[in-house]
């Protein structure tokens, strides 16, 4: 497929730019960016990844003195593999990165290493790198309410110390928690949210799905593709839409006695 063509220059700008199927890594990613371009005086702009029609616009060309915050939420330990393809036609062309890799409280594990080599691949200067916690998924129990004022105002001052050493014009190496080679993803396994009868049809799981596999003429109905994201489950308005297959049940119950403990996040420059 051909790439996406470039958009006007992103000249002093601060591009957030985010996947973010239930809204976690685009608190973080605007509020890195807005602190970042509060301390450079510069405009912000949102290049959202998340709906297959967002995937498809121009992408922002960063050749006029702009910068990136790049917020992902964490799929299995690595960059959601649906997002891949578009962060790697992004091109830097020299200019500073702010990689955020968003987690629901289990371990970031590769993402972030991941992330900014990706980057850093695409011509970006990864000027620093912070795993964060959103609310996970699958539970509300792991992460509940997160990233919850703390995490936002640790965003902003994250936000505000890449600032510095972009201002400063300082990419010296650092090192970012994560393994190579990363992780090897899990098999996809089939899975396909249902929908009870109180389901009134209003499709708001379809125009919000990622993977754009509900049907606008019967919600009941999903093709392949399904990440077990949960944008339809947290966004339906009538509570329709759920999961209870055996794998979502013993790896839910898996997080909920493991992985409530509160994680805090962790920044790296």
């Amino acid at each position: 497929m051909d790439n996406p063509p470039l958009s006007t220059p992103q000249a002093k700008k601060i591009t957030a730019a985010y996947f973010s199927p239930t809204g976690t890594s685009k608190r973080i990613a605007r509020a890195i960016a807005g602190a970042m371009a509060a301390a450079l005086n510069m405009e912000t702009a949102d290049f959202p990844l998340t709906l297959p029609s967002d995937r498809k616009k121009p992408l922002p060309d960063f050749g006029g003195g702009g910068a990136l915050v790049l917020a992902l939420p964490v799929y299995a330990g690595r960059v959601p593999a649906i997002a891949e393809p578009i962060i790697k036609k992004l091109s830097g062309r020299g200019a500073p990165v702010v990689a955020a890799a968003v987690y629901g409280n289990r371990d970031y594990d590769d993402a972030l290493l991941e992330m900014s080599d990706i980057l850093s691949a695409r011509g970006f200067q990864v000027a620093a790198a912070g795993a964060f916690i959103g609310e996970h998924s699958l539970s509300k129990k792991v992460g509940g309410g997160r990233p919850d004022a703390g995490d936002l105002k640790a965003a902003e001052n994250f936000g505000k110390a890449a600032a510095e050493k972009i201002a400063n014009n300082s990419f010296g190496n650092f090192e970012i928690k994560g393994k190579r080679p990363y992780r090897e993803r899990p098999a996809a396994a089939p899975c396909a949210p249902k929908t009870d009868e109180n389901c009134a049809e209003c499709m708001i799981c379809a125009q919000n799905c990622p993977a754009g596999v509900i049907s606008f003429e019967n919600p009941r109905e999903i093709s392949e593709g399904c990440l077990r994201c949960c944008a339809c489950v947290k966004g339906c308005p009538s509570g329709s839409k759920f999961f209870d297959d055996e794998i979502y049940a013993k790896f839910k119950a898996f997080l909920e006695a493991n992985c409530t403990a509160r994680k805090e996040p962790e920044l790296f420059y």
